[in-house]
């Protein structure tokens, strides 16, 4: 027995030296500082505004205030990661998700500088090159904004004197040029008030349906915000009933509604189980040991399900953070349901894979890989870490995870893809 406590006392002072510094402040690695800070940036960018504009002003505007302290708690994680290790690995991927906040901010200064600290550091690698094209782009869409208003200016003027046909169709088609350029941009409350003034100045031009559709779609997959987009569908179908616009509005808006009410199903049955321990210990900020998190053993598969059935509910309405963030619930809620934890770590991946996160992709299958090596998953997240790899211009490491999947066995999906890819590789 004292040889069991001497022992457990001296993994304990393993550990304190592990990760506390001489001053005894605990340490986190930089791997797990960078990957918390992507959790509350998934957390920000999932949160959804449900309220209504026009019947719950005060509860949207604490609803946006939420959203934004959500950002800041991100932000303030890059800051931090930038300001510990300037040279650090992580720094560049911590400057452009600064970047990306500032974006969602429309603070083009600070999202420039952000840009001009990657380049400062290093010109020629990922996010180097991702920063030049940004920035590049910035230049090209000004210019044809630019470009289109001179337009717009021109020919709107010209009609109002000739009324000429020419002159409408131009002066619209100018107009829609600089919504489009916005949303290029990224500056979708400008793209919004464009494509509006289109449709209210050039009512009857054949792209003021598919003007009034991008507003609605601005709201449905940048913004999430769902109760504001439906009205302007909703325009659409009133407005122009024959167009092929109004037909596709139908559609969409009976798919989402359909979509959204399985979601927010799955959500209360989830709530719905969890045990009142769990409840109250949220309610008190303590932590719940996961098989006390719900009222009766025979619920973790229901909910384990639940949790992946919105996450694909989530991905088929392209809202990719929500979905990360269900499959992550599912990951630390159910640790004990191996086959759902396994689905949901390449899960996390792919998704962030297709929300073009391809860092954050590569660590979650690397985390399946790791932690779930017999998955049935696993030759999957390997080739797929491999994609990630040269994506991000990381040949070797590519390289050899596409090696790595080549010898599992030749039966594997992508063998003859992978193969050729690695004679490209050393031929390159």
């Amino acid at each position: 027995m004292k040889n069991h406590v001497f022992h457990s006392f001296l993994a304990l002072v393993v550990l304190v030296l592990m990760f506390s510094g001489c001053g005894g402040v605990w340490i986190i690695p930089s791997v797990e500082r960078v990957r918390n800070a992507d959790i509350q940036f998934d957390a920000a960018e999932a949160f959804l505004i449900k309220a209504d504009k026009d019947k719950e002003e005060e509860k949207r505007r604490e609803q946006i205030e939420q959203k934004k302290i959500l950002y800041d708690e991100a932000l303030n994680a890059y800051r931090a990661i930038v300001k510990a290790e300037p040279d650090g690995k992580y720094v560049q991927r911590s400057l452009w998700q600064i970047s990306e906040i500032y974006k969602r901010r429309y603070d083009w200064d600070k999202v420039i500088e952000s840009y001009d600290a990657i380049l400062a550091i290093a010109p020629m690698s990922y996010y180097g090159d991702r920063a030049k094209n940004s920035v590049t782009d910035m230049r090209k869409y000004r210019g044809l904004i630019e470009e289109a208003q001179r337009k717009y200016q021109a020919h709107s003027a010209l009609y109002v004197q000739n009324n000429a046909r020419e002159s409408y169709d131009i002066a619209a088609q100018a107009l829609y040029d600089v919504a489009e350029s916005y949303e290029e941009l990224g500056d979708y409350p400008e793209a919004i008030s464009y494509y509006q003034r289109m449709v209210d100045e050039f009512p009857k031009h054949e792209k003021a349906p598919v003007a009034l559709s991008r507003i609605g779609h601005i709201h449905f997959y940048r913004f999430y915000d769902y109760k504001t987009g439906r009205p302007t569908f909703y325009k659409v179908i009133e407005m122009y009933s024959d167009s092929y616009e109004a037909t596709q509005a139908i559609r969409l808006l009976k798919d989402t509604d359909r979509t959204l009410m399985e979601i927010a199903q799955c959500e209360a049955d989830i709530e719905r189980y969890r045990s009142m321990k769990a409840i109250e210990n949220e309610k008190s900020s303590r932590k719940t040991v996961p098989n006390e998190r719900y009222s009766e053993r025979r619920y973790v598969d229901i909910v384990a399900q639940c949790f992946q059935f919105i996450a694909r509910r989530w991905e088929d309405l392209r809202n990719y953070p929500s979905a990360i963030v269900a499959c992550r619930s599912l990951v630390n809620e159910r640790p004990d349901n191996k086959s759902a934890v396994d689905d949901a770590r390449y899960q996390i991946g792919r998704l962030y894979q297709l929300n073009g996160q391809l860092d954050q992709a590569i660590e979650a299958y690397q985390e399946l890989n790791d932690k779930s090596p017999e998955s049935p998953w696993r030759a999957e997240g390997i080739f797929q870490q491999a994609v990630c790899y040269r994506g991000v211009r990381e040949f070797a490491k590519a390289y050899h995870g596409y090696k790595a999947y080549m010898n599992i066995g030749r039966d594997v999906e992508y063998y003859q893809e992978a193969e050729q890819i690695i004679r490209q590789l050393e031929m390159n």
